[in-house]
């Protein structure tokens, strides 16, 4: 079962729709860390403070010495003094490695606080990477919490993009999870992006089972937003499979959900496979009349995402040169190409 704790922070939350791409702010969860509340979980007994465990760092050595870093660092970190606080955990993870300690867990909670702080500074990639070295640890002493550090990996290497490693880590999550309500529902959270990613990598096929999996755990648990969340992301699976009215009747019933909930934002994920399912059933007008609400919703959000914005707009080229709009349709073309050449995307 997956414990309530996990190494310097708590299970992400389900969905806290963070900025970032619209996707992300969407569909991917803010991960919050109370680190202090783990950290310092057996020092409340004693009313061991900050100070107390500076005071307490000179005359200390070895494991002490490691554990009293990690929980300094641990107290930094809460006040956003994250140079400090990488200082103290790296110089914990040394400690413990250099005297080849045989509490494993305690190296692997100093590296997870490295991780942290590492992507709290923006060095997203070598926290992600200095994660999975913990995961690895976790899995080869067979440590608790192994779901939460490869749930973490998942979803971070997700908002980098990474969907091959998003995959592949959110695959032994959802396969950890315990029998619980909350375990029941982070592996249905695990599925679901792990669906997400293998889309993003061309396997829309695999992705429906897996959302179809998650959805069913939803659907179970009564979590008729989430339910929604799903549905949008099965219709994008229909829809890149061709089969169309698959991809209807799951947009459809999403834009329902977040339409009666007043989810406008949210309703963009509905928006985009029901355009499309449209688009391939002949309906243009109908089409062009939602792809163009999904990209006014996207440039009047209080964060607008180019990249999604480009991405309704191919859509919109479509529709506009199937119903002999060829002007639009290029104007369109050549705005990307701008785009193109002074960004990634």
């Amino acid at each position: 079962m997956r414990s309530a704790w996990v190494p310097w922070g708590l299970i992400p939350s389900w969905p806290r729709w963070p900025g970032g791409s619209s996707l992300r702010r969407r569909v991917h969860p803010r991960v919050t860390w109370d680190c202090l509340d783990i950290a310092m979980a057996h020092d409340d007994e004693d009313h061991i403070t900050e100070e107390d465990l500076w005071e307490l760092l000179p005359g200390s050595a070895g494991n002490d010495r490691a554990d009293i870093l990690y929980k300094i660092s641990a107290h930094l970190y809460s006040r956003n003094k994250y140079s400090e606080a990488l200082a103290c955990a790296q110089e914990s993870v040394e400690i413990l490695e250099r005297i080849d300690t045989k509490d494993r867990e305690a190296l692997g909670r100093a590296r997870s606080g490295v991780a942290h702080n590492l992507k709290a500074i923006g060095q997203n990639q070598e926290a992600l990477t200095e994660l999975m070295v913990v995961s690895d640890l976790y899995h080869r002493e067979s440590l608790p919490d192994v779901a939460e550090i490869d749930c973490m990996i998942g979803r971070w290497a997700y908002d980098a993009k990474d969907f091959n490693t998003a995959a592949k880590y959110l695959s032994y999550s959802s396969s950890e999870a315990g029998d619980g309500v909350g375990d029941r529902h982070i592996a249905a959270q695990d599925r679901f992006y792990l669906g997400r990613s293998l889309l993003s990598i061309g396997k829309p096929a695999e992705a429906l089972i897996e959302m179809t999996e998650a959805r069913a755990a939803f659907k179970d648990l009564k979590s008729v937003f989430d339910l929604a969340i799903v549905d949008a992301g099965l219709a994008e699976s229909f829809v890149a499979l061709a089969r169309i009215p698959q991809a209807h009747r799951h947009a459809q019933r999403a834009l329902d959900v977040f339409t009666t909930l007043g989810k406008r934002l949210h309703s963009t994920l509905a928006i985009l496979p029901l355009a499309q399912a449209l688009f391939h059933e002949g309906e243009l007008d109908e089409a062009l009349r939602y792809i163009s609400e999904a990209i006014e919703i996207e440039q009047t959000s209080d964060e607008p995402d180019i990249e999604e914005i480009v991405r309704y707009e191919v859509i919109l080229r479509d529709i506009v040169s199937a119903l002999g709009e060829t002007d639009l349709a290029a104007e369109i073309t050549r705005r990307h190409e701008s785009i193109r050449e002074i960004s990634d995307l």
